[in-house]
C-alpha cells in the first residue's frame, strides 16, 4: 500500500502539467514565455546590451536561478505539492458546501427558481459572477494575511523570496492557503447558491464551461510571470480593473512606499476600492525584495514549514512578559 502511495504522488503531479484547469498547466508557462520574449523585443530595441546577452539570457539570468532562494522555491514546490496538493480540491469542495447551504436558505423563503433559464447569457452570468465573488474573496483572505500579525507570520513564508521565479508561487505555508481559498470558496460559494436559486440548478451545470474559458484565459495571459523578474505592468485604466505581473511584483517589494499593496489575484478592482493599490509605472521600477532582512532566517524547507510557528510563539510568549510587567508596575505604583 505504501508502494502504491509512492507511486500515485509523482503521478498526481505530473497530472498537474496536463489538466488545464491547473495553474501549472504546461501551456500556461509556454505562454508566459512567449508574453516575455514580445516583452524581450520591445526592450531589445532601445537597449543594446540586452540584444547582444540574447533572450535565454533575458528570460534565464544566472542572477536569478542560480539563487539559493530560487533552488528553495523548486524544491518546497515538491514537498508542497506532493504532500498539501488537495487544498485546491478543498477550495472546490468549500465552495460547493457554501453553493448548497446557501441556496437551500434561500428555497426556504421560495421554493421554485425566480426565473428558471438555462440561456448562454445565464450561465456565462454565474459563471462571471462566480469568478467575481470569489476573486474578491481571495483578496479578502490575502488582505487578513496582511493586517493580522500572527497570520502575518505564515504569509511571511511567501515573501521571503529573495528572487522570484514561477515557482515562487508555491512557496505558500499550508494555513496561508487554507485561509485565502477558504475565503475565496465561501465567497464564490454564496455567489453560486444565489445563482442557483434564482436561475435553477441547471446553471451550474451548464456555467462550468464558461468559467473554465475564463480561467484558462487568466492563466494564458502571463501569470508565470508574476514570480518572475520580467517587468510586463498594466497602466493606466486597465492597471485599475486588473492585476498584472508588474502589479505583484510591487506586492513583493520591501520598500515601505509598497508595503500591503496589490493584494488582488485577477482583478485590482478590489484594491483600488480599499486604498491598497499601486499602479506600476510603464519602466521598470528598481526594489528589493523580501522582508526587510528578514528572509535570510527562511533558508530552509523545513523552516519554511515550521518558522511561523515558532514566531508566533515568541510573539504570544512577548505579550505575556508584557503584561507580567505591567502588572507588576502597576502593583509598585
Amino acid at each position: 500500500m505504501l508502494a502504491d502511495y509512492a507511486i500515485g504522488l509523482p503521478t498526481a503531479m505530473l497530472r498537474m502539467f496536463q489538466d488545464p484547469s491547473n495553474r501549472w498547466f504546461t501551456l500556461y508557462f509556454l505562454s508566459a514565455g512567449f508574453l516575455a520574449f514580445l516583452t524581450y523585443r520591445s526592450q531589445a530595441r532601445y537597449d543594446p546590451a540586452l540584444r547582444e546577452d540574447g533572450f535565454l539570457a533575458f528570460i534565464f539570468p544566472k542572477s536569478v536561478y542560480t539563487n539559493r532562494s530560487a533552488r528553495l522555491d523548486f524544491f518546497f514546490f515538491l514537498v508542497n505539492k506532493l504532500f498539501f496538493g488537495l487544498l485546491l480540491i478543498e477550495f472546490a469542495l468549500g465552495a460547493e458546501l457554501v453553493s448548497a447551504s446557501v441556496a437551500t436558505i434561500l428555497r426556504q423563503l421560495s421554493t421554485t427558481p425566480l426565473v428558471e433559464s438555462t440561456s448562454p447569457l445565464a450561465t456565462a452570468s454565474t459563471a462571471i459572477a462566480y469568478v467575481v465573488f470569489a476573486d474578491f474573496g481571495l483578496w479578502f483572505g490575502h488582505y487578513l494575511l496582511h493586517r493580522f500579525p500572527m497570520l502575518w507570520e505564515f504569509h511571511k513564508v511567501h515573501h521571503s523570496a529573495e528572487v522570484l521565479t514561477p515557482f515562487s508561487a508555491a512557496r505558500v505555508h499550508p494555513i496561508d492557503d487554507l485561509i485565502t481559498y477558504s475565503a475565496g470558496g465561501v465567497f464564490g460559494g454564496v455567489a453560486l447558491g444565489v445563482c442557483s436559486h434564482v436561475l435553477g440548478r441547471d446553471v451550474l451545470l451548464l456555467s462550468g464551461t464558461q468559467l473554465s474559458v475564463i480561467l484558462f484565459t487568466f492563466y494564458l495571459f502571463g501569470f508565470h510571470l508574476r514570480h518572475s523578474h520580467i517587468w510586463l505592468p498594466y497602466t493606466g485604466w486597465l492597471g485599475r480593473v486588473l492585476i498584472s505581473p508588474a502589479h505583484h511584483q510591487v506586492h513583493h517589494s520591501s520598500e515601505s512606499r509598497h508595503w500591503d499593496k496589490n493584494m488582488g489575484f485577477i482583478f485590482a478592482l478590489w484594491d483600488w476600492m480599499f486604498g491598497t493599490l499601486y499602479v506600476p509605472s510603464r519602466r521598470p521600477e528598481s526594489f528589493r525584495l523580501g522582508i526587510g532582512g528578514e528572509e535570510r532566517h527562511y533558508n530552509s524547507v523545513w523552516k519554511l514549514y515550521l518558522l511561523p510557528f515558532r514566531k508566533i510563539w515568541l510573539r504570544i510568549s512577548a505579550r505575556r512578559t508584557g503584561a507580567r510587567q505591567a502588572g507588576r508596575s502597576a502593583r509598585t505604583s
